[in-house]
């Protein structure tokens, strides 16, 4: 098992649940710097004690392990790489609203503000000259 990759999964599935490392620690029977070991890959993770995090965070223990003929996780990896603690509290939000069109609201709007901030990175400035 590629310890690193399962440390990312479990954080990035920690922090979509809400959860804190001492509130996972507290569930899993482990000291908070247990699971910042295991976060990092720095601490070997046994399939016992994966199960146990699986189950403390409500998903199934594959969503962890690596198909070895594979080399890809029972779901597809993310074509954007590694999630930051900005894009995981953002994912967190948009799943907590239920209603369909407040989050096709939020699409919109978002897509209107990338659109709008790739323009102006990409606008050329032309020089002006005051007369």
């Amino acid at each position: 098992m590629d310890r690193g990759h399962i440390g990312n999964l479990i954080r990035i599935a920690r922090k979509t649940s809400g959860l804190s490392q001492m509130a996972l620690a507290e569930r899993i029977g482990v000291s908070y710097q247990q699971v910042q070991k295991y976060e990092k890959g720095l601490g070997e993770i046994s399939i016992s004690r994966l199960s146990q995090i699986a189950h403390a965070l409500n998903m199934p223990v594959n969503r962890f392990i690596l198909d070895d003929e594979k080399a890809t996780v029972s779901e597809s990896i993310s074509l954007y790489g590694t999630l930051s603690d900005d894009e995981i509290e953002l994912l967190k939000l948009f799943r907590k609203v239920k209603s369909k069109k407040l989050k096709d609201g939020f699409l919109m709007a978002i897509k209107g503000i990338a659109e709008l901030s790739e323009k102006r990175h990409t606008k050329k400035t032309t020089p002006c000259t005051i007369k």
